[in-house]
C-alpha cells in the first residue's frame, strides 16, 4: 500500500515538473518569435510596443526591448522576457529571464 502511495505522489510531482518545463519551452519559443518580429520590422517602435503589450496579455511578467547602437553605428536590441516558473505541489514560484539580441 505504501508503494502505491509513493508511486502516485511521484507521478504527480513529475507531472508538475513536466508542466513547468513545457511553460519554459513556450516562453523560449515566444522570445524567439519576438526577436524575429523586431528584426523583420527593422526595430520599429510601433512593433516593439505591440510586442510588449502582447507579452503581458499572454501572461508573461514582463517583456523589455531595449534599443541599442553598436560601436559601428549598427542598430540592435536587447530583448528580455521575464516569466514565472512554478511547481504548485512544492509551492515553488520563481521568476526566470530569457535574454537575447535582435540584430
Amino acid at each position: 500500500m505504501m508503494g502505491i502511495v509513493l508511486i502516485a505522489f511521484s507521478a504527480v510531482l513529475i507531472t508538475g515538473f513536466m508542466i513547468a518545463s513545457l511553460n519554459t519551452q513556450k516562453a523560449q519559443n515566444y522570445h524567439a518569435t519576438v526577436v524575429a518580429e523586431v528584426e523583420a520590422s527593422d526595430f520599429s517602435p510601433v512593433v516593439i510596443s505591440e510586442c510588449e503589450e502582447k507579452a503581458i496579455e499572454n501572461g508573461y511578467a514582463n517583456l523589455q526591448i531595449e534599443q541599442l547602437t553598436s560601436v559601428n553605428e549598427e542598430k540592435y536590441a536587447k530583448v528580455t522576457l521575464v516569466y514565472d516558473y512554478s511547481v504548485p505541489l512544492l509551492n515553488v514560484l520563481l521568476e526566470h529571464k530569457i535574454v537575447g539580441y535582435a540584430r
